[in-house]
Order: structure tokens, then sequence, then C-alpha cells
């Protein structure tokens, strides 16, 4: 181009007005140099910079404020930017955990976190970070949360909030008073009254702490004893349980009263009627089947007031396929089941069909109607629905399932840390009259370690969480039993690690370190911790 500098405008003219035609030298000429370096020209002339053109400086002052924002700063300057807000990023190069996307969220992200370090929501909020790489591992944190509740609000995700926490308390060896643990199952009264069946400790634990079925009042609060005032469980001293498995409430009828149906992990219904406190239990039935497994996983009471068990039985493809056991009286009949896999969850609708939430990622509708049950699934192959862990009923057409986000639910590996999916748990919607099926998160993800039953009480959802799963090796119930300490449950999905052993396991550690550190960082003061992986 032989066109003179824009500049020139700026000088006088008597500096300019007789300069020379090109070739010949000229001020404005001179100036193009300056043009192109400082402002920019179009002229079709590159000015090589490493592996770019070098832009104009004009452009790159402009583009200066965007130096302080986390997700348009050029990568080298993230780790400078990142120290401004005293954030160091994990050196986990190969891992996938802090790519360059989980940088910019991490540095978005640390302030607003750091105000809130040494709280629950902070460490929370913190750890959720390492979910965005390509390894993303499930971070929950267990802090003895034991019975949560959820309020639905539409079109929003909302935080489960705690309803009883409070456990037993023990001094060195000896247990002074007794407390709900890990809350297992759960039925509500219409008064909004809840029983909730406790699992209790494992046999590991050295403690005489039992499986206990409590009453709880619509705020959460224990039945308490006389002076010295202690949590009072049902049946203290005459309800013998090894695991309870399920609670099943019958409202009063014809005359009867209101009956609590407990069953326990061996396979023994047992019955409380009202008034509770002042009632002996009563064996109903012993449902075990000769050498076949009883693997109870859920309980609720027909609409005839029939008590219906979903047995898990030998599992799927086996001659012993999962089952609904009903107990009509003095009467037990098994039916098994066609299409259901991994059985987590049962409902009776008012219809007196049952809804399945199955371990595949699905609900199954049931219709008893004929001597040949009809089995059909609600939700299409692929939808976000994980482990339904419970089903609740909102209308014909709504209804809100518990997610523990695992998969398989009960995993029958040598290392139940690593699975098939690995999501947050959460409760979900399941809108039955879109199509397909809608099915969204109700509730924040993180709140939620090891979910197993949910009801509807008082227009609430009342979640029961046991929080770190039994494993073998692994003494989970520790942070229930010290109020100071807290459990952080790490689970990896197998399809984001690597395929061969070695890579695999040095990453689950590198991981596993980043998390210790950052734990170790964030956490209350006052606070012990443990991490729970096979690690």
């Amino acid at each position: 181009m032989t066109e003179p500098s824009s500049y020139l405008r700026y000088l006088p003219p008597v500096l300019w007005r007789d300069d020379p035609a090109p070739p010949e030298f000229s001020l404005g000429a001179a100036l193009r140099i300056f043009e192109k370096v400082l402002t920019g020209i179009d002229d079709g002339v590159r000015l090589p910079h490493g592996d770019h053109d070098h832009p104009a400086i004009t452009a790159a002052v402009d583009r200066l404020p965007e130096l302080a924002d986390p997700w348009r700063t050029p990568e080298p300057f993230l780790p400078w930017l990142a120290s401004w807000l005293s954030l160091e990023f994990p050196a986990l190069q190969g891992t996938g955990l802090w790519d360059e996307y989980q940088r910019r969220k991490a540095t978005a992200e640390i302030a607003a976190i750091h105000r809130q370090r040494g709280l629950r929501a902070g460490l929370n909020r913190y750890l959720d970070l390492t979910a965005a790489g390509a390894v993303r591992p499930r971070v929950a944190i267990d802090d003895g949360s034991r019975l949560l509740a959820v309020v639905p609000r539409p079109g929003e995700r909302v935080v489960p909030f705690s309803l009883q926490s409070q456990g037993p308390v023990i001094n060195g060896s000896t247990v002074s008073a007794e407390g709900l643990i890990r809350p297992w199952a759960v039925a509500a009264a219409p008064d909004g009254t809840l029983f909730v069946g406790d699992a209790g400790v494992s046999a590991s634990i050295p403690l005489p702490l039992k499986s206990r079925v409590w009453r709880l009042g619509p705020s959460g609060a224990y039945d308490l004893t006389e002076p010295p005032v202690r949590p009072l469980p049902l049946a203290r001293d005459t309800l013998a349980l090894t695991q309870v498995a399920g609670v099943a409430l019958r409202p009063a009828a014809g005359g009867a009263a209101e009956t609590l149906f407990i069953l326990d992990r061996p396979g023994r219904l047992s019955s409380l009627a009202a008034p509770y406190l002042t009632s002996a239990p009563v064996t109903v039935a012993n449902l075990t089947n000769g050498n076949i497994p009883f693997r109870p996983i859920a309980m609720t009471v027909d609409t005839n007031g029939d008590v219906l068990v979903l047995d898990r039985a030998g599992g799927a493809g086996t001659p012993n396929p999962p089952q609904i056991v009903t107990v009509a009286g003095s009467t037990v009949t098994r039916k098994p089941l066609k299409t259901v896999t991994e059985p987590l969850s049962l409902l009776v609708l008012p219809d007196r069909r049952l809804v399945i939430g199955d371990g595949t990622g699905t609900l199954v509708r049931v219709d008893r109607s004929g001597a040949d049950w009809t089995e059909t699934a609600l939700l299409p192959p692929g939808n976000t629905l994980i482990a339904p862990t419970a089903v609740v009923r909102s209308t014909d057409t709504l209804f809100y399932v518990l997610d523990a986000g695992l998969r398989p639910f009960t995993p029958p590996g040598a290392d139940p840390f690593v699975l098939t999916v690995a999501e947050p748990a959460v409760v979900r919607a399941v809108d039955l009259t879109t199509t397909p099926v809608r099915v969204r998160a109700v509730t924040e993800p993180g709140h939620l370690v090891f979910p197993t039953a949910m009801v509807a009480a008082g227009g609430r959802l009342v979640v029961c969480d046991p929080g770190q799963p039994e494993v073998p090796g692994i003494a989970p119930v520790w942070s229930r039993l010290q109020p100071s300490r807290f459990g952080v449950v790490l689970h990896f999905t197998d399809g984001r690690l690597p395929a061969e052993a070695k890579a695999r396991t040095a990453v689950r550690r590198r991981v596993a370190a980043h998390i210790r550190t950052t734990v170790d960082q964030q956490k209350p003061a006052h606070t012990l911790w443990n991490l729970v992986s096979a690690i």
C-alpha cells in the first residue's frame, strides 16, 4: 500500500504537505511503521511473534481487563491470577483432574469459597471443584446428618437440612445415652410422627449399641425417658433386632389400633401396636425361605393392610430372582419379578399397583390386577436416574425419587469404591406427563452420602442417610459416634480411570493425596476426619 500514515492528521501540515511521492522516503511512510505496531494497518503484512502474529499494541491494551477474568485470561496467566487468591494448582498432570477448565473454574470460585472456610458448606464447595476434570471422583462428606428434610420448590434446587443429628453419647467404652446412628428405613404417621429403623453399628465396633426403632416427632425430637432425660427407643428391652431392614405403618382401621411393622435382615417380621411405649412386640412371621437367600430391600403396607416386602433373593438371572413377599395375617406368599434386575425401593399406589425402583436406572410399574402380573418400565433408557433407593408419590404423574448415585448400589467386586457410575446423591422429580419423561434434580448435590429411604411427612420429604457404606476393614461409623469427627467418602467411576492397573492406582492415590491436603486446609479447626476409600 502507498497511502501515507493516518497519523499525519495529528501533525501540522507544514511538516508533511511537501512530502515526496513513493517510493521516496517521507514522513508519512515513516509513520506507517509506528501505526502498524501501535494501532494496526490492514495491509496484509504479517508481524511474526513466536508462533503467532503480533497484534496491535492498542488491541492488547484493550484486552488488559481480560487478564483478571479467570474465564478469559490466557492459559499461561492462570497460575499468576490464581496466586492473587492464594490458590495453587495441584501437580496432577496426566490425571485429568485439573485440566484447563478445572483451573479456570477453581480460580473463578475460590474467593467465594474462602469466605466459607471452616464451614461444612465451604469444604463441600471446595471438594466439589475436584469433580470437574476427566477423573471426576464422587466426594461426599459424612458429618453425621442422619435424618434430613427436603422441601421441594418448583424449578429450583434446594439444600436439605438436618432434622435429627443427635447420636449416642459415649465416654470411652461406656454408652451414657443411646441415639440414632445409621437410619436405614422410615415410615410416617398421618400426624407427621416418624418411625425410624436404625441399623446400628457393625460387630466390628466394640460398643453396646443395638439396632433400634425410634419414634420422632414432626420436628425430629426423640421420645425421652424420665430423669435422667435420654432418648428412648421403642420397646427398648423387648424388641431384639439383628439389623433393621424396613419399617412400615398400618393406619388404625376397623377398630384395630395403628400398627408398626419392623423387619430385620435375617427375616423376622415383628409388630408393635399403639401406644408404642407401653406395648410389647409380637412376632408376625419368619420370612426366611429355607436355603434360598433372603435379602430384604424395602417394606410397605398394602392398601388392604397386608405387608409387602421387596426381596432381592438370589438376584436377577438366578433360579431365585427378586420377588414380592406378601404377608396377610399368618399367610406368606411370594411372587417373582420378571424384569427387575437390582430392586432398591418399593411403593404401593392407591390403585394397588406397585412402583419398584431398579438400580439399572428406571422405575418399574407392576400391575397386580391378574394372576400374571404385568411389569412396565416408566423411564426410557439413558435417563439421569441412577440408584432409586426410595420413591414417593406426589400426584398420579409426579414422583419424588431418592437417587443414591451409585451403580451398582451393592458392589460385588473386590474394590467397592470403583463403580460403574458414581455421581452425587440427590432427590429427583420424575414427571410422567412429558415425552420423554422428565427427570430433574430437586436438591443440590453434595449433601447426601449413602441415602437409603425417604417418606413424605408434613409437606416435606424426610430422608434417611446412614452415611458411609459398610466395607470390610473400614470402620465407617466412627464419624457417627464422635461429634468432632467426620468422614470423607471417595468413589471413582471405572470408565474415567486408566485401563492399566498400575496407572489406575497411581491416579487414585494422587487424587486422594490432593483431597487430604484440601480437607486439612479447609476443615473446621476443632474436627478430626478420615478418608473412606480403599486406597
